[in-house]
């Protein structure tokens, strides 16, 4: 009985197994979503400013600069410069560094100069030119409807002190240059004392520059003597006033060419003049030498006056021995 009623029950289960039909497959899950894209930007970059240049008086300067910006990598990203904006900079060139860094720990450099000079500068700025018709600045040309044989010409702008003030203020721009020109013409030295010391007090000058002589040796040599002594006078007296002096000797003559004082006699003047500035502490400004070189390209026609090179040559020669004296190193 319990036979026949299992293979009843798997005969109804087979009967229904026919009536269903074949079973659906399960499909496969999905694929899991890509990973999102990370966008990892360049390494940042910085670009320096041009070099910088400053000028200073003492012994260095303060510059500020603006700092650059870097472009790219990821933020937060800063810029770092050593030195440092506002840094005080010494004389000479100096490299500033400036460094980019961002979030990832990259960073890119770049470097510019900063370049600090000193201005030029001197302790004296006061100077009093005395002298004749050279230091008032003469020129001389042939006249074509003689007498007299020569015309004389006052060339304010072209004399050794006004062109020695345009080089004494170009060089040291950041001072107040003076220089007087207190020159008279036709003035002998041995005529010259008293104004000479009416001069120097009433300007105080801090430095006189004196060339002084030509018309004492029109005597020939016997006027060298009293020449140097009224020019040590001047010298004597300026120093009392608490001027230091310059003290410039003649220009030679042109050669061959006729100027009425020789060049014999010349020469012992300025020789004896070397031994007096050097007896007087007094710094020797060898005009003479200037010219020597080629003389007829810096005298006037007359051969007595110097021309307008002349002049320039003269204020080189006082400017050079100026700056070795008292420009500050």
């Amino acid at each position: 009985m319990r036979m026949r009623l299992a293979i009843l029950v798997l005969a109804l289960a087979a009967a229904g197994a026919c009536k269903s039909g074949p079973t659906t497959p399960t499909p496969p899950p999905p694929p899991p979503p890509p990973p999102p894209v990370v966008v990892v930007p360049d390494p940042p970059t910085v670009a320096c400013p041009s070099p910088i240049s400053r000028t200073t008086t003492g012994t260095g300067v303060a510059v500020t600069y603006t700092t650059p910006e870097a472009e790219g990598g990821k933020d937060p990203v800063s810029v770092a410069c050593a030195p440092p904006s506002g840094s005080t900079f010494p004389i000479g060139s100096t490299q500033v560094s400036c460094t980019a860094s961002d979030a990832l720990n990259r960073s890119s450099s770049c470097v510019f100069a900063v370049s600090v000079s000193r201005l030029a500068t001197i302790t004296k700025t006061k100077f009093l030119a005395f002298g004749d018709s050279v230091t008032v600045g003469v020129v001389a040309t042939d006249n074509p409807s003689p007498p007299p044989p020569y015309i004389l010409r006052d060339v304010p702008n072209e004399s050794y002190p006004t062109v020695l003030r345009q080089m004494l203020a170009s060089r040291y721009a950041s001072q107040t240059i003076t220089v007087l020109n207190e020159g008279k013409g036709g003035e002998k030295a041995v005529d010259a004392l008293g104004r000479a010391f009416v001069v120097f007090n009433a300007n105080r000058p801090e430095a006189a520059l004196i060339l002084h002589g030509y018309n004492d040796l029109g005597a020939g040599e016997a006027g060298i003597d009293p020449a140097i002594a009224a020019v040590n006078d001047m010298v004597k007296d300026a120093r009392f006033r608490g001027a230091r002096v310059f003290l410039g000797t003649l220009t030679p003559p042109p050669l061959n060419v006729n100027r009425g004082i020789s060049n014999t006699t010349i020469v012992r003047f300025n020789d004896k003049l070397r031994v007096m500035a050097k007896g007087e502490n007094a710094v020797l400004v060898d005009v003479y030498q200037a010219f020597a070189g080629d003389p007829n390209r810096y005298v006037s026609d007359d051969g007595r006056h110097p021309n307008v090179a002349g002049y320039r040559k003269i204020a080189e020669a006082f400017f050079a021995a100026i700056q070795a004296e008292f420009e500050v190193r």
